[in-house]
């Protein structure tokens, strides 16, 4: 389907028109080729056991049962529909971190097909290209395609329902109504930022038909619609509220300051080993910016439409990100940078449209620059995930050393969240609480800096031996690793 702009001609000297309409096998290659480029990407990165404190508390959720489910996410800082399909997939497919983490992928594979089909359809091959490399490359996505975590499907939920309301604008169907009720619902499951996020989509959306007179008509789908949403809610609403007014008795969170808000953009955009990247990031945002603005000027209403939606979808995380500043101004910090994340699929549609119409020579720049911070976003991922921790020579010295009556012991009781994910939990002990008269062959004793020690007046009594390993760790927590042994010298 050609959109209304192409249909008045181009002057070839376009980034759309580097490759005409008519070459659709070349557009099909390009697009789709993308698709399932970045969705190998995703896969290339979860074949290791490298796991973070989030993603743990994630995987002990999918243990529960769903009523528990239920109880522990109402006392915590995230709805419950992740954690039910993390059960699902459990129950289905078994418990391994792979498992766990094609869960993520899914969805991020999902938000490219949308870009492959809706975005394409709605608004041309350029664009839809465009949108899927931008999505793909910026720095912020890699890790949050693979973790086990709700962002990705927050995404995908966010853009469906962006897209959505574009649909309702622009045809008003009963199944974009369906889709924009059912995509805002099961965002606001999935993250209460991103709950933000679709209310602001359908505040926008309100707006728009309450400004345009040919779509006040619509006010009343509007209305039952959003009603519905709200019913759909209600269960969960108490929930909500609860954990709103308990933040007030403090929170983790650091406080807003004018570092705080620039570190949301050196998150999205910023590379560790090249920083400077956020600033590149921003004088390309306010391109694509002034480019719709441009739009808003022509005479086809179709493109005056295009250059609206796109400044509205970069609305979307904008309002979502100040939400968060002025309440965590207002009450005790709430905010952090990732909360954005679900509404960033709005956010390269709003690229991806600025910059449907630029020169060819000044797309062949962008796009090199796209993809050089995306390859160096896959090798710090790469890194991340497989070689920035000590936590694989961990699992195989304890792999082959670790007797079925040996004891792990501890002193830095912070991380006893992540060491019972390593090890069985019934021969793991804090060193304050260890009871050394009990039998046992060895202890493996694992020293973090600064932390209580497995001090000489505790062992002297029980005629035990320590004896030095080596240096290991568990995620970013590094430990000088010591054997203990009954009587004699270790061996």
């Amino acid at each position: 389907m050609q959109t209304e702009e192409r249909k008045s001609g181009g002057t070839g000297r376009h980034f759309e028109d580097i490759i005409p309409e008519s070459r659709g096998r070349i557009w099909n290659f390009l697009i789709w080729g993308s698709v399932v480029f970045f969705t190998l990407l995703y896969l290339s990165l979860i074949f290791n056991n490298n796991v973070w404190t989030d993603e743990i508390f994630s995987m002990n959720l999918f243990r529960e049962n769903f009523g528990q489910i239920v109880r522990d996410t109402a006392a915590d800082v995230h709805p419950p529909l992740y954690y039910f399909l993390g059960r699902f997939f459990r129950l289905l497919f078994g418990e391994s971190l792979q498992v766990q983490k094609v869960l993520t992928i899914i969805p991020m594979s999902l938000t490219l097909v949308l870009g492959a089909t809706k975005v394409r359809r709605f608004f041309g091959n350029g664009e839809s290209f465009l949108f899927l490399i931008f999505l793909g490359c910026i720095p912020c996505s890699m890790e949050y395609a693979v973790q086990v975590r709700m962002y990705s499907w927050a995404l995908l939920c966010v853009t469906a329902c962006g897209l959505a309301a574009w649909e309702v604008y622009r045809e008003g169907g009963w199944l974009s109504w369906i889709m924009l009720s059912v995509s805002a619902v099961a965002a606001a499951y999935l993250h209460y930022f991103s709950f933000v996020s679709v209310i602001i989509i359908n505040g926008l959306l309100l707006l728009v038909l309450l400004l345009t007179r040919d779509n006040r008509k619509k006010l009343g789908k509007w209305l039952l619609f959003s009603l519905a949403m709200v019913a759909a809610y209600l269960p969960w609403l108490p929930y909500f509220y609860a954990q709103v007014t308990r933040v007030e008795a403090g929170y983790w969170i650091p406080p807003i300051t004018a570092e705080t808000v620039w570190s949301y953009f050196e998150w999205a955009f910023g590379l560790e080993p090249i920083p400077q990247t956020a600033f590149v990031y921003l004088g390309i945002s306010l391109l694509a910016g002034m480019f719709c603005l441009l739009l808003l000027k022509k005479k086809e209403r179709g493109m005056r439409e295009k250059g609206g939606f796109a400044l509205l979808c970069m609305a979307v995380p904008a309002l979502t990100a100040a939400v968060g500043i002025v309440l965590s101004l207002i009450k005790q910090p709430i905010y952090r940078d990732q909360y954005v994340f679900p509404a960033m699929g709005l956010f390269c549609l709003f690229l991806a449209i600025g910059f449907g119409r630029i020169r060819k020579e000044a797309a062949v720049l962008l796009l090199a620059f796209v993809l050089f911070t995306g390859a160096v976003s896959y090798r710090d991922e790469y890194r991340a995930e497989y070689k920035a921790t000590l936590t694989d020579q961990t699992e195989e010295f304890f792999r082959e050393n670790l007797g079925e009556d040996d004891f792990v012991v501890y002193n830095y009781q912070a991380y006893y969240f992540n060491y019972k994910y390593y090890f069985p939990e019934d021969r793991l002990f804090y060193v304050r609480d260890v009871d050394l008269s009990q039998d046992f062959d060895e202890i493996w004793f694992l020293d973090t800096d600064f932390e209580w020690d497995f001090v000489p007046d505790q062992i002297i009594p029980y005629n035990l031996q320590i004896e030095y390993v080596g240096h290991y760790g568990i995620e970013y927590n590094e430990f000088d690793l010591y054997r203990v042994t009954k009587g004699g010298s270790a061996e």
